[in-house]
């Protein structure tokens, strides 16, 4: 037996959840480091590996889109220290990949 409350069912219920949960999750991580949010979204529902993930150099043209003055502060307010910028590039870049790759929005 399905539960069936106002003309959708409790899987839908799941389904718009997640959904709103994912959108919650991407629009925080580009607010966060000012990454191109439309550039991510199009990475998300991409099929994208590690052996693919630059091809035609689109990883290159995410990681251009941030605002590396707001990730290092993102980053700096997490870690709670001063970051330098080289590393702030780094830890981008290994957030990126993270979520392009492996899906991981958390």
């Amino acid at each position: 037996m399905e539960l069936d409350i106002e003309g959708k069912k409790f899987f839908d219920y799941i389904t718009e959840y997640q959904k709103n949960a994912e959108n919650d999750i991407i629009r925080k991580i580009s607010e966060g480091i000012g990454v191109d949010e439309d550039k991510l979204r199009n990475f998300l529902h991409s099929d994208v590996d590690e052996t693919n993930i630059n091809e035609f150099g689109r990883f290159d043209d995410l990681v251009k889109t941030v605002n590396i003055e707001k990730a290092q502060e993102y980053f700096e307010k997490i870690e709670n220290r001063e970051i330098p910028v080289y590393e702030v590039n780094i830890k981008v870049n290994k957030l990126l990949r993270k979520i392009v790759i492996d899906g991981h929005l958390e």
